[in-house]
C-alpha cells in the first residue's frame, strides 16, 4: 500500500537526459513526472515536458541533435488481445482517436538507443527550479490539468485522454491533501467552476468532505489508521 511521499528536493534523475539536452531552454515537468515530484506515489514511465511556444521547434531540433528519435505513441494492446479482435487495426485507430488533442499539440520521442513535457513560465515563485527544468507547485499544476480536462469536455466527446487529467487531479487531491481553494485565484472561470464541481466547494456541499481513507482492510473489523496523505484517522479503530 502506497502513501504520500515527501516532496522531492532534487530533480528526477531519470529525466535528466532530455532536460540537459534542452539546456538552456526552460522546461516544465507535467503529468506524472510533476505529480511524483510533489509526493504522489507514482511509477513514472513517460516523461512529459513542456516548453514555451516560441521554443517548441527549437527544442525538437535540440533533442534530435542529441540522439533522440522522433516517434509516435505506442498504444497498441498486447498481441493476445489484438488476436481476439475482429479488426485489430480499426481498434487501434479508435484507441488513438481518444488522444487526438494530445497528439496534435505534442511531439513524441524515443530515448537514444544507448540510454535505456502549461504556458510560459511567468512566475518562478510557483515552481521549484533545478537548472533549466521547472517543477510546478500544486496549484499551478492542478490549474493546468483542470484546463485540459475542461477543453476535452468542451469537445463533446468522452475520450481516454480526456479522463486522464481528472484522474491525476483526483490523485493529487487525495495524496497531497489539496483544499477547496487551490485555484480560486485563477482568472479562468471555467477552470474554477470545474474544480469546484468535481472536487471543491460545490462537490463538498453535495457529497460532504472528500473521503481520503485508504480502502483496504487489514483484517475483518480493522482498517488502515492513516489516510492517503498519511494523516492519522481519528475515528476509533476497532
Amino acid at each position: 500500500m502506497w502513501f504520500r511521499e515527501p516532496k522531492k528536493v532534487i530533480a528526477n534523475p531519470a529525466a535528466s537526459l532530455p532536460v540537459h539536452s534542452l539546456d538552456p531552454v526552460p522546461v516544465a515537468a507535467w503529468g506524472g513526472l510533476a505529480m511524483a515530484n510533489l509526493g504522489v506515489p507514482l511509477v513514472v514511465t513517460d516523461h512529459m515536458l513542456v516548453v514555451r511556444d516560441e521554443d517548441y521547434h527549437f527544442a525538437i531540433g535540440k533533442l534530435v541533435d542529441s540522439g533522440f528519435t522522433l516517434s509516435t505513441p505506442n498504444r497498441r494492446p498486447p498481441p493476445e488481445v489484438l488476436a481476439g479482435l475482429p479488426d485489430p487495426e480499426r481498434a487501434l485507430r479508435e484507441i488513438n482517436s481518444n488522444f487526438k488533442h494530445l497528439d496534435a499539440s505534442s511531439t513524441t520521442f524515443n530515448y537514444p538507443a544507448d540510454c535505456l513535457e502549461p504556458g510560459p513560465f511567468a512566475d518562478a515563485a510557483h515552481y521549484d527550479v533545478f537548472g533549466n527544468i521547472w517543477y510546478p507547485h500544486e496549484g499551478i499544476l492542478i490549474e493546468s490539468l483542470v484546463k485540459v480536462a475542461v477543453d476535452e469536455e468542451s469537445s463533446g466527446r468522452s475520450t481516454i485522454w480526456g479522463s486522464s487529467p481528472e484522474a491525476w487531479v483526483s490523485m493529487m487531491v487525495g495524496y497531497l491533501d489539496i483544499q477547496n481553494d487551490i485555484i480560486d485565484d485563477s482568472d479562468d472561470e471555467r477552470a474554477v467552476a470545474w474544480y469546484s464541481q468535481h472536487f471543491g466547494r460545490i462537490h463538498e456541499e453535495k457529497h460532504g468532505p472528500m473521503d481520503r481513507r485508504v480502502m483496504k482492510r487489514l483484517r475483518p473489523g480493522k482498517e488502515m489508521s492513516h489516510d492517503m496523505a498519511g494523516n492519522p484517522i481519528h475515528e476509533k479503530v476497532e
